[in-house]
């Protein structure tokens, strides 16, 4: 009997053999970054004496595998799915498959397996991970966040009081997804007060900081990256707050300004009616 193999070998010990002939050969998994709104390549290239004769392109996500695109008896399919629709383009000389544009939820993992004319099996797996760009980051003092709390000078013939004051901080991006926050005061890394703005905001960081007079000048700045974009920001707490107050203070003199010249108007007016009556009274 042959089994297509080395007939030197017993049959029991050929049919191992001979199934790793039409096993699938596969490697690792190969992880590919996207992002929003733009076009990935998801490319497995072939030896150039191998030939093609089957693709298909399988999408899993969430323990759920579907077929989007295939390529069989020379006729290319990629509107199986009606996630992808018509944003997708196979290549069956190059051998890629291509997204375009990206939307987030196309995150997940990617599976091609392709026939050869010599009856072999190949596929690989694409880690796709959509990253959306870092836009309208923003830096800021948390309004209504100073506070203070006092602490007793633990003397009982002198029961004092210091008081430790701190405001907040806060950097966030209204875009952007896989947000890292880095915060530096003058040019230095921060690790310490820093927290996040609660379990449900993951694109927001806040730093608590003391309002003595070194931290209340200082240079700081928060930076939001992504594996795509970073964009930083910067402030100086106490020379916000001081341009807050010199507005406010602009306003109120404009009004005074403004209340004193009709105030003076009256009073020239009052003057010369007055003046006016006693003429006609003579």
């Amino acid at each position: 009997m042959n089994f297509g193999c080395d007939t030197g070998f017993y049959a029991m010990n050929l049919i191992p053999i001979c199934c790793l002939i039409f096993a699938p050969v596969a490697g690792a998994i190969i992880h590919v970054i996207g992002v929003e709104g733009e076009a990935v390549l998801l490319t497995f290239p072939l030896k150039e004496d191998s030939k093609a004769i089957a693709i298909d392109w399988r999408y899993k996500k969430q323990q759920t595998e579907t077929k989007i695109a295939s390529f069989a008896h020379g006729i290319i399919t990629t509107d199986d799915d009606i996630q992808f629709n018509t944003r997708l383009i196979l290549n069956t000389t190059v051998m890629f498959l291509q997204i375009e544009p990206l939307h987030l939820q196309d995150s997940g993992l990617y599976v091609v397996e392709i026939k050869l004319q010599e009856k072999r099996k190949v596929f690989e797996r694409f880690n796709l991970t959509v990253y959306v760009k870092i836009s309208n980051t923003f830096l800021k003092k948390k309004a209504g966040s100073n506070h203070c709390t006092a602490e007793e000078s633990g003397k009982l013939a002198d029961v004092r009081s210091k008081h430790n004051c701190s405001f907040i901080l806060e950097c966030g991006a209204e875009k952007g997804n896989y947000i890292h926050f880095y915060w530096q005061k003058s040019g230095t890394n921060l690790t310490r007060w820093i927290s996040d703005c609660s379990p449900h905001s993951v694109n927001c960081s806040l730093m608590e900081v003391p309002t003595d007079q070194e931290n209340c000048n200082a240079n700081y700045s928060c930076t939001a990256s992504n594996t795509v974009s970073t964009e930083t920001k910067y402030i100086i707490p106490c020379f916000t707050d001081q341009g807050k107050t010199q507005s406010r203070h602009s306003h109120t003199g404009l009004i005074a300004g403004v209340f004193s010249v009709i105030l003076l108007m009256a009073v020239i007016g009052s003057v010369l009616l007055y003046k006016s009556e006693e003429r006609r009274k003579t």
